[in-house]
């Protein structure tokens, strides 16, 4: 946990990562069953770990759990709107069918976020990129405007099942 960033910072950086990518199934069940208080929990474990300048209300923070197909789940969050360059608008977690080529199990995650930048250099202020499981932001490029209706917009299409020719 950086300690310089805010609450808002390290909660998307750093938790939704390691809870989502690395304990999937638990973390629906919880999404699923507790749905705002599990998150809560989480944002007020991150707090009692920063100095009170880096705190942020919880305010404002939502989520929308939508079925993409029998199998695919995507959790969206909406986060507290973000004061600072690099802070997320909106997250959405993806849960695909588990995958396996022999003894390997295939990744079947995937956290997209949506990043406040400046607009002198993304075209609405925004930039869309993916958190791995080492929590390491991989840009997509610029994100669409910042509301929900185009970041879900946005997600659906990059989500969209390939066909074949």
């Amino acid at each position: 946990m950086d300690k310089k960033k805010s609450q808002h910072y390290n909660f998307c950086y750093d938790v939704i990562p390691a809870l989502f990518h690395s304990q999937t199934d638990e973390f629906m069940k919880y999404i699923d069953r507790d749905g705002m208080k599990f998150l809560e929990f989480w944002w007020k474990h991150v707090a009692s770990q920063l100095p009170a300048e880096m705190l942020v209300p919880f305010a404002g923070t939502k989520i929308i759990v939508e079925e993409r197909s029998p199998k695919t789940r995507i959790v969206f969050i909406t986060m507290p709107p973000p004061r600072h360059e690099g802070e997320m608008y909106f997250l959405a977690l993806i849960r695909n069918p588990e995958k396996r080529f022999a003894f390997l199990r295939l990744p079947s995650t995937r956290i997209l976020g949506l990043v406040k930048r400046s607009k002198d250099q993304f075209e609405h202020g925004t930039e869309l990129g993916d958190l791995t499981p080492r929590a390491i932001f991989v840009s997509q490029g610029n994100g669409p405007a910042a509301t929900f209706e185009e970041f879900k917009r946005k997600i659906f299409e990059m989500t969209q099942p390939k066909t074949r020719a």
